[in-house]
């Protein structure tokens, strides 16, 4: 499996395995950039944070499409330095927004934040995804050692942190994403753990009220019907039921739910707060997901999940090589070079297809509108003139967008 050195061809398979997923992630992260900025529906919490998350994936990419340029051009060159450092400085922020986006579900299931104040936490993430990253790529550049030369160098595709400094790429580049990403895993199985019971519990919930709704929602038998009428005087914009009678209403507690058809009514006005109320709690209970979340809430969720998938997905193989590299040292793995050059500059591409998956309800709405836009401008355009003398049994005209031809 391992060998000395790569070869020419090697490299050379290598480079342009690199290069062409470096341009699809280039590709993505221009879409949910134009897009984010173009289209206001495409502004959701769940998409907020990977819009932030895409110029370090576009600056990254950067060095990617670099290649082995760098290293030809030379150890202290500029393009070798500045490769480098846009590596070192941009791939690590990729996975402190995933763990940025972790620690809001976790504020969110355990702390009870909503979107306004995640929302104003953002710029807060935007210092910290980027700037701890920012520190020590910047002090590797003025670092170095006469036996061992700059820090930046060397690192077999690109240049990076080089195989002379193995140690401390180590140090500075993998420990911290992997800690980064072994914090997100483990906000997610707390997330995962307490859905989990949530679920369990609605659950249990909605099959005691299967229980008691056995006859179409009538449980009781030999009912007898009472024609009542009432007199009331309801104000105008008043009579529609939405959620702002729902507020109105006095709270109804979990016993009268458990128990809903052991309820005492002294009259007409407790009856109809009692149906009013009940009508609440479905109207409620229909906004609620999995595990009683609220939409937002879920899709927040699944979109973060699956961020720190495809993490998952791009360092596994390139921590793997690391590791490989040493503990077999002077030894290279052409397939885990193979899959690091493959799978490490798709970070913009993985998230440009979470992001449309997260957005392909509003996608599809807005594909239908710009297909509604189109047809309504080939209709014929019908315009009606009434004619005031003859009143409004006078006569139509129309007239249409097609040329008319003389006879």
């Amino acid at each position: 499996m391992g060998q000395n050195h790569l070869t020419d061809s090697q490299i050379h398979i290598l480079v342009i395995i690199e290069k062409t997923s470096a341009v699809l992630s280039l590709i993505g992260t221009t879409l949910i950039i134009t897009t984010f900025l173009s289209i206001k529906s495409f502004r959701k919490l769940s998409t907020t944070l990977i819009f932030y998350a895409s110029f370090s994936n576009v600056l990254s990419n950067v060095a990617h499409l670099v290649g082995v340029a760098g290293i030809r051009a030379g150890r202290n060159s500029a393009l070798c330095q500045v490769q480098a450092f846009l590596q070192q400085a941009f791939m690590p922020a990729d996975v402190l927004w995933s763990l940025a986006m972790a620690i809001n579900v976790y504020l969110t299931f355990f702390r009870q934040y909503n979107a306004a104040s995640l929302t104003r936490l953002s710029w807060k993430y935007f210092i910290i995804c980027y700037g701890l990253p920012f520190v020590p790529a910047v002090a590797c550049l003025f670092i170095g050692s006469k036996d061992r030369g700059r820090i930046y160098g060397n690192a077999t595709l690109w240049c990076r942190i080089s195989t002379d400094w193995a140690t401390l790429r180590v140090t500075t580049f993998y420990a911290p994403i992997w800690t980064a990403m072994l914090t997100t895993i483990v906000i997610y199985i707390l997330v995962g753990n307490m859905i989990f019971k949530k679920r369990r519990e609605i659950r249990s919930l909605y099959s005691r009220d299967k229980y008691l709704n056995t006859r179409n929602n009538m449980p009781f038998s030999g009912i007898k019907t009472t024609e009542v009428q009432i007199s009331s005087s309801i104000q105008q914009g008043r009579g529609s039921f939405g959620s702002s009678a729902c507020n109105s209403l006095p709270p109804l507690n979990t016993a009268a739910r458990e128990d809903q058809y052991s309820i005492t009514i002294l009259g007409v006005p407790h009856l109809l707060t009692l149906v009013m109320q009940r009508a609440c709690m479905r109207a409620s209970d229909s906004r609620l997901g999995l595990g009683g979340l609220d939409s937002t809430t879920w899709a927040y969720t699944q979109c973060a999940a699956l961020f720190a998938a495809s993490l998952l997905i791009t360092w596994v193989p390139s921590s793997a090589n690391r590791v490989y590299s040493l503990l077999s040292v002077g030894k290279v793995s052409y397939p885990l070079n193979i899959l690091s050059a493959m799978v490490l500059p798709l970070q913009g591409f993985w998230n440009s297809i979470i992001y449309f998956t997260t957005l392909r309800r509003v996608c599809r709405a807005a594909w239908d509108s710009r297909l509604s836009m189109r047809s309504n401008k080939r209709h014929i355009r019908l315009n009606s003139i009434v004619s005031k003398d003859q009143g409004p049994e006078g006569m139509i005209e129309f007239s249409t967008d097609v040329p008319s031809r003389s006879s």
